[in-house]
């Protein structure tokens, strides 16, 4: 799967961590992960803060937000979504590895699947709400179930929106923003990211042109992967038909070396171009190349 980067503080200084099985693949822990933001992952990790960055983060908002999804696929795209749209986000797999940090550990928001193991989504709503409501998070609830019988008992529960997990990321991340807003946590003016303008693909010469104007070589896994996605901007592209594309079969190691390969060119591009790359994953289905890109043979 993606690789899981995250921060840990000891004695005022800054670690990035990353975790992998012995086989060198990422995977998912039930403890919580705090992931870092990207104006933290430029410094040096083995170094302090800068005051000069320790600073901005005080002065700008990023909401707190706890992800509770019991299936890691679902898990990982919303996490790395939510953090790449400037959110704060720890991820967990079950509601007892929530409550194994809050409420000592404040979160403002709570993104909650109802169906999972131990206590069940609508459980651990309901706990939150037994507590104070001006500290408990509000509540965005996703569910595969939609008959109106569910929505009332998620709303009942205690939840502030009640979402199928067939809407898109977008959607996902609107509902937290309202949320946020009638919750008075997230100040006018909180930043947003932008999808750059146009980018330029010249797969002939395994190359790709940013914005604004820098050029960054690439692998041939990385050009097929931009073919693909980039012939449908805007739509996603299942994890399986991007298998095709590389000419992998479907196996698990292929589907985590796939999102490897996709979580790594991010960060090249970010560290090369200093732009975020619109390479987004789809919520359990695939990626999407988000912005407009023009393709040369």
């Amino acid at each position: 799967m993606v690789d899981w980067n995250f921060l840990t503080r000891e004695n005022g200084r800054a670690s990035i961590e990353i975790a992998v099985d012995e086989g060198g693949d990422s995977f998912l822990p039930n403890a919580v992960k705090i992931y870092q933001h990207p104006e933290i992952a430029r410094h040096n990790s083995a170094g302090p803060i800068p005051p000069s960055v320790g600073s901005t983060l005080q002065n700008r908002p990023f909401p707190r937000v706890a992800v509770v999804e019991d299936d890691s696929g679902l898990l990982a795209d919303l996490v790395e979504f939510l953090e790449l749209r400037g959110f704060a986000v720890s991820g967990f797999d079950n509601a007892e590895a929530f409550f194994s940090v809050w409420p000592s550990t404040h979160f403002d928001l709570l993104l909650l699947d109802v169906a999972l193991p131990g206590a069940s989504g609508l459980e651990a709503a309901q706990r939150v709400r037994a507590r104070d409501a001006r500290s408990a998070p509000g509540i965005v609830m996703l569910t595969a179930l939609e008959a109106n019988d569910d929505q009332v008992l998620g709303f009942n529960a205690g939840a502030d929106v009640y979402l199928s997990k067939r809407c898109s990321l977008e959607v996902i991340e609107a509902a937290c923003h309202g949320v946020l807003r009638r919750l008075g946590r997230q100040p006018a003016g909180s930043p947003v990211s932008q999808a750059p303008e146009s980018w330029r693909l010249c797969a002939r010469d395994w190359r790709l042109h940013a914005p604004n104007g820098i050029a960054l070589d690439l692998t041939h896994a990385e050009v097929r992967l931009l073919c693909a996605l980039c012939e449908t901007p805007g739509q996603a592209v299942a994890r399986e038909a991007l298998l095709l594309h590389l000419d992998k079969q479907e196996t698990l190691f292929n589907l985590r070396n796939l999102d490897n390969t996709a979580s790594r060119l991010r960060r090249k591009v970010q560290a090369a171009c200093g732009l975020e790359l619109p390479l987004r994953p789809s919520y359990g289905k695939g990626y999407t190349f988000t912005a407009r890109c023009e393709m040369e043979p």
